[in-house]
């Protein structure tokens, strides 16, 4: 008999969040037979060829539960390894898998409580013929360490209590509107203000953080300023400028940063709210009308950025609903505030004249659409972005 593999070790120091393993794993049906026998699912779907021939899967299937296995050899073995005790699962198969195979399991630490020694791991298992997720497993883990038996369960943040703030994470505090934001939603909420650079305001519920959302390791800040406690939402008002010019002008990582900042990042953030919701939670981004609606041409770049953003936004409304959490934006027409503070007068009352209401945007419109939507009101509004146009076409 061949000797067990050696379980790779880390221990609580070493740990981290963004810390990746993977590994690559041959499945033969003779696979799915023995994991059958195991656990005594002989379904047809699985180990019936003529069954399953005549479903709409065409052939057998590999059992979700046979991949859970595998996250379970990502947590046991690679990541954290030996000193790893599970505390649950939780999973979901996008696309089938068929046999035989090759699948490539990832794993990744997106949360981790050095305290209490806990954390997340995200284990995907993806097809390697056709690069088809199969799944997406979430594996909530403690570490026992010199040999304590000890199960340490994961802290999602104790409850709220019945007269305390709920926590809204609003990023891009340093700018015009995100600066806006926080000065006027503390009332409802205990503020932690994300902003690139320092910041020496001091208001009553703001807790002002320096975390720039283009550095690779940026949960990690925010996992310690949060330490452990439920987050209800976040205001994701940051954005990387607004370049002049059109895209055929443009430096290529100039255009690939705003489409980065539109989707990446932006979904990073929303993992990120994933793991720190307990109940219900909200997501609400800042777009504008220059993305979709009406994309300005001097400003290709930015216009197409905001863009992904909106679309980006309408992806993962179905994937945070399952979780509870809706995902909206707000899309102000035009300002004269941010990339907009250098108009001069004449240009405000150009603008001003298009609008039918007959003035331009405020920051009080757009302070007032995103406390709608973070609002009980808006519980069953998700995948939308809501225009200020005060009537314009």
């Amino acid at each position: 008999m061949d000797e067990p593999a050696k379980a790779q070790t880390f221990e609580s120091q070493d740990l981290r969040t963004g810390l990746t393993a993977s590994f690559e794993r041959k499945i033969e049906e003779a696979d799915i037979a023995t994991f059958a026998t195991l656990s005594g699912d002989f379904n047809p779907l699985h180990v019936d060829r003529a069954y399953a021939s005549q479903t709409n899967y065409g052939s057998p299937i590999v059992h979700g539960a046979f991949q859970v296995a595998l996250a379970s050899t990502m947590a046991g073995m690679y990541l954290p390894g030996r000193n790893v005790v599970v505390g649950s699962f939780q999973a979901r198969f996008p696309a089938p898998l068929y046999a035989p195979c090759v699948v490539v399991v990832r794993g990744v630490i997106v949360h981790w409580v050095p305290s209490t020694s806990t954390g997340v791991l995200r284990v995907t298992v993806v097809a390697q013929s056709n690069s088809n997720l199969t799944a997406d497993i979430t594996v909530n883990f403690g570490m026992h360490e010199q040999g304590s038996a000890k199960v340490a369960s994961v802290s999602r943040g104790a409850p709220r209590g019945e007269n305390e703030s709920p926590l809204l994470v609003v990023t891009g505090a340093g700018g015009a509107i995100g600066s806006d934001l926080v000065a006027s939603l503390p009332h409802s909420f205990r503020i932690l203000a994300l902003a690139r650079s320092p910041q020496t305001s001091v208001r009553s519920g703001v807790e002002y953080l320096s975390c720039d959302l283009e550095e690779p390791d940026w949960e990690s800040t925010l996992d310690a300023a949060v330490d452990g406690n439920a987050v209800y939402g976040v205001v994701h008002a940051a954005w990387p400028g607004a370049p002049m010019g059109g895209l055929m002008d443009a430096e290529p990582d100039v255009v690939s940063r705003q489409v980065r900042f539109g989707s990446a990042v932006t979904i990073r953030l929303a993992n990120w709210l994933s793991r720190h919701v307990q109940g219900s939670g909200r997501f609400v981004a800042l777009s504008s009308t220059a993305a979709s609606l009406k994309p300005v041409l001097n400003l290709s770049a930015y216009s197409l950025g905001k863009a992904t953003l909106e679309h980006t936004i309408r992806l993962l409304a179905p994937e945070l609903a399952r979780k509870k959490i809706t995902v909206n934006a707000v899309s102000p027409s035009f300002m004269p505030v941010g990339m907009n503070r250098t108009a001069n007068n004449r240009a405000i009352l150009s603008e001003s004249a298009k609008v039918p209401l007959g003035r331009l945007c405020s920051a009080a419109d757009v302070v007032a659409s995103v406390r709608y939507l973070l609002s009980e009101d808006a519980a069953f509004l998700t995948g939308q972005v809501l225009p200020l146009t005060g009537g314009q076409l």
